[in-house]
């Protein structure tokens, strides 16, 4: 009776670097998943090409077409967020799995049908914070004021958002009312989201590597808000 021969060191090695290297390997899937989390940042900026377009070749100024041109190219926001949620959750969910670029566009267009009422509300609120600054934006305390009322119009979007990737086909009202609800009983969750957003944007004003890291941070977000919804129950 004779022993099986034991495979060497160097190629057991080159074995292991083989299976890492293959096509599904590791090093693969992790790729593949970069590669998706950067689809879908790029989709969903996008998606706010017209806010830039205005404020590149416009910017905020305190007369009516300027107030009116920065709410209209606000539309396009609450539908990608909403899509920027259902794309996060197809990176969770199917993690290496391609085809996130095509859920959020679904999403996307999807959202501009179910979520059209949150979209004109939201431009709507942003206008009247424009023409209250444009009036009393001397007043330190009216800077205050639409900084905090900003905040909550943010985070009353994102929790509707959240709402309607959660129950498909329900009525604005019945949304509205979630969003609020889910806000007032565990509003340090929308506060996280401030959070997070606030720290993603910081580190994307860095020199160097803040440009590269903004290509990731709209994905980075997305599963992050759905992270800390499911981590804090969230609904």
């Amino acid at each position: 009776m004779t022993a099986a021969p034991t495979p060497s060191r160097p190629a057991g090695t080159i074995g292991r670097l083989r299976s890492a290297l293959a096509l599904d390997g590791p090093v693969a899937r992790l790729m593949l998943t970069v590669f998706q989390h950067f689809v879908v940042s790029v989709s969903f900026a996008g998606c706010l090409v017209p806010a830039v377009a205005f404020s590149l070749l416009v910017g905020w100024q305190p007369t009516h077409l300027s107030l009116w041109l920065g709410a209209l190219s606000l539309l396009p926001v609450v539908p990608a967020i909403y899509a920027l949620l259902r794309g996060s959750r197809y990176l969770l969910d199917e993690q290496a799995d391609a085809g996130a670029g095509r859920e959020f566009w679904r999403s996307f267009a999807g959202g501009t049908r179910v979520l059209a009422w949150a979209a004109i509300a939201f431009s709507a609120l942003v206008l009247v914070l424009g023409y209250d600054l444009a009036l009393f934006g001397g007043s330190d305390a009216m800077l205050l004021f639409a900084a905090a009322a900003m905040a909550v119009i943010l985070m009353l979007a994102i929790a509707v958002c959240v709402a309607a990737a959660a129950r498909d086909g329900a009525s604005p009202v019945e949304l509205l009312t979630m969003a609020a609800k889910a806000i007032a009983r565990r509003p340090h969750v929308a506060l996280s989201w401030l959070l997070m957003l606030g720290i993603g944007v910081a580190l994307a004003a860095l020199p160097v590597i803040g440009a590269p890291f903004a290509l990731f941070l709209p994905a980075l977000l997305g599963v992050g808000i759905h992270i800390c919804n499911d981590a804090l129950r969230f609904s």
